[in-house]
């Protein structure tokens, strides 16, 4: 069984959703590059993870308000699409989960400009009067002044987002950044991004703000835990599992954990450190390999399993809520 199963949420809605945000901008043309563009993303799938932690979070509220709720999850998963878009242009990725990233499939201003208007477009539709592509399918109610408003304040995370991705671009290839630098910069651009959700959902809901808060912190936790495995998953996996080459970020020049652990060890870092934009792919692949048996590895586990445990420590004060069973069943799947 599945996530969404497990969960209890019709991930085929969402999508239908998610659709519906660019086919009814009347202002783009049919057919266009930008439209295509976007419809391609979402019809390559994904595991809609932000959408399901805030429908997670919902579940804690007092007042279930299902427009305002999916309006949310949906803007949000606009956002972090976007981000992915511009993730994969500063990585200089040409893959993603096996298949050609935008700007490989098109090119990087084009890329660029698709990835800004879904950023603007998710904004303008979640505060506007979105109506769906479809004619059999109700329109979502108009929203109440205040939430409109709740809308737009939380679409200002997006310089949080901005702010981790240019953490990554100003420390490409920076092998002298310290522990706290990569953690500030995973938390601006994964574990906030999560947090939101969870809490956003809860707000949605009219959740008290102790839960909305607690909510939040478990998300913060969970995102770093999570980002951390995700950094492991680029030396420990192969290509056919994740969807790229083993060792993208290191050739890409992005320093994630594995890295910054692997340079403590004076016999592997000079090797590190010879790495560069210009480095061959066969010296960039002795050097994963490398880092992959080293004790950085280890370590790196350790690390995430601190802050999962700081996770569930965090869920364990939300103990006797009807919706406790789901936040435990999302605390496993980021954890597993």
């Amino acid at each position: 069984m599945n996530l969404h199963d497990k969960l209890g949420t019709d991930l085929a809605a969402i999508n239908r959703l998610l659709r519906s945000v660019v086919e009814t901008d009347s202002d783009l043309p049919r057919p266009s590059v930008v439209r295509d563009s976007v419809l391609k993303l979402i019809d390559a799938g994904g595991k809609r993870l932000r959408p399901l932690m805030v429908i997670v979070g919902s579940r804690y509220g007092k007042e279930m308000n299902d427009s305002l709720v999916l309006r949310t999850a949906v803007m949000l998963e606009y956002l972090h699409m976007a981000s992915l878009v511009h993730d994969d242009i500063i990585d200089q990725s040409d893959m993603r989960r096996g298949e050609p990233t935008l700007h490989a499939a098109t090119d990087i201003r084009t890329a660029v400009h698709v990835g800004n208007y879904m950023i603007a477009r998710a904004m303008e539709w979640a505060a506007g009067k979105p109506e769906h592509a479809e004619p059999a399918e109700a329109p979502l109610p108009e929203l109440r002044e205040e939430d409109a408003y709740r809308l737009a304040e939380l679409a200002a995370m997006v310089t949080e987002l901005c702010m981790g991705e240019y953490n990554q671009l100003h420390n490409r290839f920076n092998y002298d950044m310290t522990l706290e630098q990569y953690l500030s910069k995973t938390r601006f651009k994964t574990a906030l991004f999560m947090a939101h959700c969870l809490k956003a959902g809860a707000d949605a809901a009219q959740a008290d703000p102790d839960t909305a808060q607690l909510l939040f912190d478990f998300g913060e936790s969970l995102g770093m835990a999570f980002q951390i495995q995700d950094d492991l998953l680029d030396f420990t996996h192969t290509r056919e599992t994740i969807g790229k080459p083993a060792g993208a970020d290191l050739r890409s020049g992005n320093v994630t954990l594995p890295v910054i652990f692997a340079l403590e060890d004076p016999s592997l870092a000079p090797s590190i450190r010879q790495l560069d934009a210009h480095a061959s792919s066969d010296v960039f692949g002795e050097v994963v390999s490398r880092i992959a048996g080293s004790p950085a590895i280890p370590k790196c586990r350790a690390l995430a399993r601190q802050y999962g445990e700081q996770a569930c420590r965090i869920m364990d004060q939300l103990q006797g809520h009807p919706a406790q069973g789901d936040l435990r069943i999302l605390a496993e799947y980021f954890l597993q």
